[in-house]
């Protein structure tokens, strides 16, 4: 089976290994000006993949800089995915209180315990109802302080587990033809000044927490996949088309070349 994300961005690494920068067509042009500002449109830009199992899909050169970009398409919304084991200690890192580390775990195992140790796993909407009252005050200390959310918004978007690799510098949501940028600047600026009190499943910011397989009502067949935590923003498709018009990037200089 072809996987298409894949093969999505062979084609992007192609295009964009283009001869000039005036070569490109204009969407991937819209992409190397908002990664490094002032472009010359007569240099080559390159592109190709970046590290295995880091944030950044591919880097792209220009002028001998680099940028790295997490690519992004179709509908899915999973940000993020890592084992619990490194998730909850991330947690206590950021000052994230054992109270409502407790409930997370719950919340993950849904069968009355911390460690999955139970016998019976709940529906997630009995589950949500079983702690409702743990959820809300959970969200409102994850939500409470920015800089939680910023931290946690790198990982997810742009570190990733690893602290010894290159960031992700811009999402890039789209193919080859098509397709809409927003940086690490302009997504960091947005989170630090949105609203996200109206969710009332567990959270933090826009990005939802829950666990990548619960096995309700069926025999656990990987205990990887039930200790692995998954990472979504829903709205991730209209977040960034909003994003990259709503922020300025690299103004004042945007869009200009060397030549201006």
């Amino acid at each position: 089976m072809v996987n298409k994300g894949r093969l999505n961005e062979d084609q992007i690494i192609h295009v964009l290994n283009a001869d000039r920068f005036c070569d490109l067509p204009k969407n991937l042009q819209n992409l190397v000006v908002d990664l490094f500002g002032v472009v010359d449109p007569y240099k080559p830009v390159s592109c190709e993949y970046a590290i295995e199992y880091t944030k950044p899909d591919f880097v792209i050169t220009h002028s001998d800089r680099k940028r790295y970009v997490s690519m992004k398409s179709g509908s899915s919304i999973l940000m993020h995915g890592e084992q619990i084991t490194t998730f909850i200690p991330f947690l206590r890192s950021l000052g994230i209180s054992e109270k409502t580390i407790n409930t997370i775990l719950l919340h993950h195992y849904g069968d009355g315990t911390t460690d999955g140790s139970g016998k019976e796993r709940m529906p997630i909407n009995e589950l949500k109802y079983h702690l409702y009252k743990q959820i809300k005050e959970a969200n409102e200390e994850l939500n409470s302080d920015r800089a939680v959310l910023i931290a946690f918004a790198e990982r997810i978007l742009f570190q990733g587990v690893r602290d010894d690799v290159p960031k992700a510098d811009a999402l890039y949501h789209g193919d080859y033809e098509f397709g809409v940028v927003a940086t690490r600047k302009q997504i960091l600026k947005h989170l630090s000044r949105g609203n996200w009190d109206f969710f009332d499943n567990l959270h933090i910011g826009p990005f939802m927490i829950y666990p990548h397989a619960r096995y309700i009502g069926t025999e656990i067949h990987s205990e990887k996949s039930r200790n692995r935590v998954d990472v979504s923003w829903p709205k991730v498709i209209s977040d960034i088309e909003y994003i990259s018009k709503r922020y300025d990037n690299y103004t004042p200089i945007k869009h200009r070349t060397y030549e201006e």
